[in-house]
């Protein structure tokens, strides 16, 4: 079975949300995000957040994908974020982790683009708050389907 994801850092964009280019006619783009919350003060807390924007290629591609992790505490903590995908036998693929170390108020963004021999069925995204390399609270969005299944 073959995966291939390849990740380049996106530098110089300030928006959460990152327009995509247009496609092929076949292309359909989504786009989805979720907040990492964690107890501050005995206070839930959005500490985090993960974004993704992609492009559904065929049943097995995704190109491009773009990944945004924000952080969004002064706690001492970094931020991450990592595509999930579902094959097409239900299988759950999560992809490698993308660090953010800068600090509050900061945020970084990494495009890639997601190939899967089992298929890419649905993808979401997941985001993250570590210390060190021990995951404290996370949080995934939603699935979205791919529009060639």
């Amino acid at each position: 079975m073959r995966r291939s994801l390849s990740l380049g850092l996106v530098s110089g964009l300030a928006a959460a949300v990152i327009p995509l280019a247009a496609g092929p006619a076949s292309a359909a783009e989504y786009s989805n995000s979720c907040n990492v919350i964690q107890m501050v003060h005995f206070v839930p807390t959005v500490t985090g957040m993960a974004h993704v924007e992609g492009n559904w290629e065929n049943q097995t591609t995704m190109d491009p994908v773009v990944l945004l992790a924000r952080d969004t505490q002064a706690d001492g903590h970094h931020v991450g974020a990592r595509l999930v995908t579902w094959q097409a036998d239900g299988d759950v693929h999560y992809w490698p982790w993308h660090h953010y170390y800068g600090g509050e108020g900061g945020q970084d963004y990494w495009q890639s683009k997601a190939t899967d021999s089992q298929g890419i069925k649905y993808a979401a995204v997941e985001g993250g708050v570590f210390e060190g390399d021990s995951l404290l609270s996370e949080c995934f969005s939603s699935k979205m389907k791919n529009t060639a299944w």
